[in-house]
């Protein structure tokens, strides 16, 4: 039977960290992204609830940096063309309106 501080030690390994992003790979953000990191097996995964877009890595940072450039390459992606469903372009003018 576990301890009291092995369920603890349990919850708090497993417990999901929101981090407000400013930045991604060389572009600035106007206002923050709030991204949610939690662990997903032996890494984990970093992802937003705006964007359907999300970054996995070994670590935390790992993860965020994977997400940074995903959000980038989407925005780039989504700004190049205009032929998308509408659920599209609502994402792309959200990005519009952030990244500068």
């Amino acid at each position: 039977m576990e301890t009291i501080i092995e369920e603890v030690k349990k919850l708090k390994e497993n417990q999901v960290t929101i981090i407000q992003l400013h930045t991604l790979v060389t572009k600035r953000l106007r206002s923050p992204i709030e991204v949610l990191l939690e662990p997903d097996g032996d890494g984990f995964i970093a992802r937003s609830v705006d964007v359907p877009v999300f970054g996995y890595g070994d670590d935390r940072v790992e993860a965020v940096d994977a997400f940074k450039h995903e959000l980038e390459s989407l925005y780039f992606d989504l700004t190049e063309d205009d032929e998308f469903t509408d659920d599209w372009h609502a994402i792309r003018d959200y990005l519009v309106d952030q990244v500068i």
